[in-house]
This record gives structure tokens, sequence and C-alpha cells, in this order.
């Protein structure tokens, strides 16, 4: 607290990692309300911005007289002018705008989140969109769901918004941000803010993109019958055919010339199929603006103005992609559904330190995880924070004494198929022995879903609920089910390494099957090494290693949620003992002492058989 009060006074940057349990919240917020500076507060996720509103400062709100204010893109409000206008295709869409429109007269937020477990499946169509808002000449203005919020975004003295909103606001002009000037920026999970940001600046062209704005304007559906906006201009069904036919050429040559997460160097070989979409995209917009004039009802109008804006967007993406940077990272995705084109910064630290630090007198990034055993550099460097004050303060739970260690030995996921049936014996004999839930973290995919068809059914036998993250439930809805039972066992991946705030016996036992290092051909992750190694300095030690550690560390926080839990985490990578690097891990979480007897008690023990 006394390091944030400073840097809200003083002004200047603070990197702040202080380990779960420690209060990060009421230490920024108690200075910043006695401060009465205004502050945008942004946090990883809407779920977590929600928990910081309804929890503390609701809770703070008893004791001090202060406004506050939850921020969310404008894709989660309800636009009144479309719902008025909205004309369904369907049976399905019909059903859906009604119960769409009953909750129009219900409700004072136009939230999504207020609406119910389901999305409906028109909500595209029915919601706020910044290219289909007219502003003070809509009827419904002063309605205006989106609008009423932002006012009281300008009202508040907290705003409470997320890494990207946060991103997306620094992007903008100064006469159109999304929030009133503030003096501080909080960045609360801080260690997701490099990802976010490389993500809101970067460029994804993707099939579903392109699909979705043609399919606003013209489709055909099951019984043949044409539908969308250019549905009764036939003029335009050549200009719209044309596109469709360079798209499908150039998502053919994407998955016959390019690898799947493989970063493209030199010359691009789908360049001539990427000028055809750029060059068909340009020519649909023209003969979309000659062709339509006093053709449309004033909403159809807002409506294509809309789509063709989004589509000129598109060409001035394929453009960039083309035009490429000497710091930016190109590759595709071929998945089975899905394929596109990503570019991404090499680093977002010139984003920054240009845009988002000098927006703002202060400001502090806090997180469990921003550093590698005291070391910042990594998040120094990935964000141009160099001259930044730094703090680093443990936890004050005491996992020494709180959690018992397992190291699994002969579990080799690398490079031993079979392993997966290892893997999947540890967590079945583990089920077995350890009261209260369990939750089992993956890096792969492939490995995950091997090991859940070698699991599952013997964890049921036993009389556990295993679920799996992309099977049945969402996330929010397995935790949640999680947290009101003993008996839960979940197998996930990246986003269950953090965010997961579980106590007592619903959570007792963490399986880490791996190591958290990020592949090393992925796009990112393969041209970072690359220019570090460049630079002749050692990029396992200086970004490899110090990932994997904060990663680990994220992971291995989601056991102990309080000063009375207690539980057991596996570790079913033997490289943490066996590897010179592998001690690094363990002081991460554990005192010297701790990784000591961790140590001593893994080379005097007998390999179990599976």
């Amino acid at each position: 607290m006394d390091a944030c009060a400073s840097a809200i006074v003083g002004g200047g940057t603070l990197l702040a990692e202080a380990g779960t349990g420690t209060g990060k919240t009421f230490a920024y917020l108690i200075p910043l309300l006695v401060s009465g500076k205004r502050s945008i507060i942004s946090t990883r996720t809407i779920n977590l911005q929600e928990q910081l509103v309804r929890k503390d400062l609701r809770f703070l709100g008893t004791l001090l007289d202060f406004t506050y204010a939850i921020a969310k893109g404008r894709s989660n409000y309800l636009c009144l002018r479309r719902l008025n206008a909205f004309r369904a295709e369907s049976p399905a869409e019909e059903e859906d705008y009604r119960r769409v429109s009953r909750w129009a007269s219900e409700t004072s937020t136009g939230d999504i989140e207020d609406f119910g477990i389901s999305s409906p499946i028109v909500w595209d169509r029915l919601c706020t969109d910044a290219d289909a808002c007219t502003g003070k000449g809509c009827p419904s203005f002063s309605r205006c769901f989106y609008f009423e919020a932002k006012r009281r975004w300008d009202d508040a003295q907290i705003i409470v918004a997320n890494h990207a909103l946060t991103a997306i606001n620094a992007l903008m002009s100064d006469d159109s941000k999304l929030f009133p000037p503030a003096e501080v920026l909080v960045i609360d999970e801080a260690h997701s803010l490099e990802r976010t940001l490389s993500d809101q600046i970067g460029i994804t062209l993707s099939n579903r993109g392109f699909d979705y704005i043609l399919n606003r304007v013209l489709r055909v559906d099951d019984r043949g019958v044409y539908k969308g906006l250019f549905s009764l201009t036939q003029s335009l069904f050549t200009p719209v055919e044309r596109l469709r036919t360079e798209l499908a050429a150039l998502w053919i040559a994407v998955r016959t010339h390019c690898s799947d997460r493989t970063m493209i160097r030199g010359d691009i070989a789908v360049k001539q199929e990427l000028l055809n979409v750029r060059n068909a995209s340009m020519e649909l917009i023209e003969s979309a603006r000659e062709g339509t004039i006093g053709l449309f009802s004033e909403d159809d109008e807002i409506e294509l103005k809309a789509t063709l804006l989004k589509l000129g967007a598109h060409a001035e993406a394929v453009a960039a992609y083309l035009d490429g940077s000497d710091d930016a990272v190109r590759w595709a995705e071929v998945e089975q559904q899905r394929t596109a084109l990503r570019m991404s910064p090499l680093y977002p630290r010139s984003f920054m330190l240009t845009e988002v630090l000098p927006q703002h007198e202060s400001v502090i990034l806090t997180s469990a995880t921003l550093s590698a055993n005291g070391d910042f550099r990594l998040m120094q460097e990935l964000l141009g924070l160099e001259q930044a004050q730094t703090l680093s303060l443990p936890s004050p739970f005491d996992p020494d004494r709180q959690i018992s260690i397992q190291i699994e030995k002969g579990i080799d996921l690398r490079n031993d198929e079979t392993s997966v049936l290892r893997l999947a014996a540890t967590i079945g004999r583990a089920a077995a022995e350890e009261p209260g839930g369990m939750l089992v973290l993956f890096t792969s995919r492939d490995v995950m879903r091997r090991t859940w068809s070698a699991a599952a059914a013997e964890l049921r036998s036993i009389g556990r609920n295993p679920m799996m993250q992309g099977d049945l439930y969402q996330n929010r809805s397995m935790l949640e089910i999680m947290r009101d039972s003993t008996d839960s066992v979940i197998f996930g991946l990246d986003s269950f390494w953090e965010g997961v705030d579980l106590q007592g016996d619903a959570l007792r036992c963490l399986v880490i099957t791996k190591l958290p290092f990020e592949v090393p051909t992925e796009p990112i992750t393969q041209a970072r090494t690359e220019d570090i190694s460049r630079r002749g300095r050692n990029a396992f030690l200086e970004y490899s290693l110090p990932r994997a550690i904060l990663k680990f560390k994220q992971g291995f926080g989601r056991l102990i949620r309080s000063q009375t839990d207690t539980g057991r985490v596996i570790i079913c990578d033997e490289r943490i003992i066996t590897k010179r690097y592998g001690k690094a891990f363990l002081l991460s979480v554990l005192s010297q002492e701790g990784v000591g007897r961790i140590i001593s008690s893994f080379r005097n023990e007998k390999p179990k058989l599976a």
C-alpha cells in the first residue's frame, strides 16, 4: 500500500508483484480513493471486473463516499434501434427475438451478462456496433443502454475496465476515447497484459470474419432463398460472388502452402490471392455505393454502411498484412473449421511507451506473477518498463506447511506416448486417495483428450465427477459445479492455469502434467527467441525459462487460496528435479528448505508401477 501510494502521489510506473492472499486490490484501491484522483483499473476478463465491482468496491463503498462504474465493450449492450428494426428469418430467430424483446422491457442495463445463461443466436445483429451507431441522431439515444453506461464512466472516479478495452481506448484518437482522462491507470493481472496488447494491435484475417460480412449482405438459406441486405438487388450478386470466389481461392492456397502456426518469412506464398481479395473487396464496396442509393429503408442503409465499413477495414488489414514490418511476426492458423492469417508485433513495448503510459501520471502494474524469483527483466523488456520501480512480496500463506508435493517419476509426455497411460493411472490413484476436488492442468489439448479417454471411466467408477474443458460445460459452469461439490475432477488447459479461485475441499489436489514451457515453434516464441539470440544473449535463460516459471507459479497458485487451505500438488515432470534449471521452478513457490526436502524425497523414492 505504501508503494502504491507513493506511485499515485509522486507519479511514475510501479511493477508490484505480491503473492496470493496479500490483498493487492485493497493495496491500490485505498490509496486511490484517498487521493481522489480519477483512475482506470484494468483487469484480465469481464468476470474479474464483475468480481472487483461486486466484492471489493461495493464493500469499500460502505466506508467511503465515491463513484465507480464497470466498463465493457459495445457488443455487451443491446441496441434498441436494431431491436426495433429486426426481422427474423427463421422460427429459431423469431423465438430469440421474442426472448430479447421481453428482456428489453425489464432490464435497466441492457447488458448481455444480465440476460441469462445462454446468449441469443441473433445477438450479433442486436448488440450495439460503432459502425452502425448514429449517436445523438438515433431516436433511441436518450434511452440507449451503451451511452447510459458511458455516462456512468464519465461521472465515475473509478472505472473498472478490462485489458482489451484498455488497449482499444489507447488506440483511439483523443477526441474519440472511450474513457475520460484519468490520472492513474492500474493494470491488475498484469502478467496477461502483454498478450492482450499484441492481440489488439495485431491483425487477424480469417474465413469466419469475412464470412460474417458477406453473409450480412447476401446468403442462401436452406430452401435456396436469397437472404441479406442485397437479396433484392441482383445487380450486386456478381461482385459479392466474385469476392466469395477469391476468398475461397485464398483459403485453399493458405491450407496448401502454409503450415499451421508456422512463422511466415520473406515473401508471402499467397500474395497474389491476398491482392485479389483486396481488389474484389474494394470493387464490392464501390459497386454497393453506386448501386444501392435510395433502395433501402433508413435502418437498412445504416446496416449496409456498417457492413461496408467492416469490409473496408478488412481490405486495409489485407494491405497492412502484405506490407508487414521489420518488427512484426506473420503466421497462418490452419484448423479443421477455421483458416486465418495473423500478424502481431514482435513486442508490444513501443505501443506501451507511446500510447498507454503518456496518457496517465501514474501507472501501477500488479499480479501474483510478474517476476522469475524476483527478477523483473522479462516483463520490463516486453512492455518497455525498464525505468519502472519494482516490488516483490511473498504470499502470506505458508506453502511449505500447507502443501505436500509429490514428483512423479517415469512420465515423459514430450517423448513417450505411453506416458499418457501412466499419467491417467496417477490421476486415478490420487483421486482414490485424496479427498476433495482435483484440478489437472495440461499444456496440450491432444494430451488432455488422450488422458481423458484413459482416465474418465475409472474416475466415474470411484464416485468422481470428471469434466473436461471443451466438452459438455462452459469453463464458468465447471467451476461453479466444482465450487459446490467435493468430488469434481477438472481437466483444463491454459485458462485454468490462472483465475481459478476455489477454497477448502472444493479443491484439494492439483496435478501439473508438464512444466509449462511454450512450444518453441510457436510463431511469437520463435521470433522472440531468435531476436534475443541474434543480440548475443541466452534466449532460454532470458525468455523461455522465465516465461515457464511465471506460468508455473500461476498454476501452482490455484491450490492455496486462504490461510486454512491445505492440499497436495503432484508434478508429473521429473525435469523439475533432474534438470539444472528445474530448481528455479520450485524456488518460485517454496522456501529453500522446502525445496531441499522435495529434492531429497525424490532421490530416495522408488518409482511407482503404473
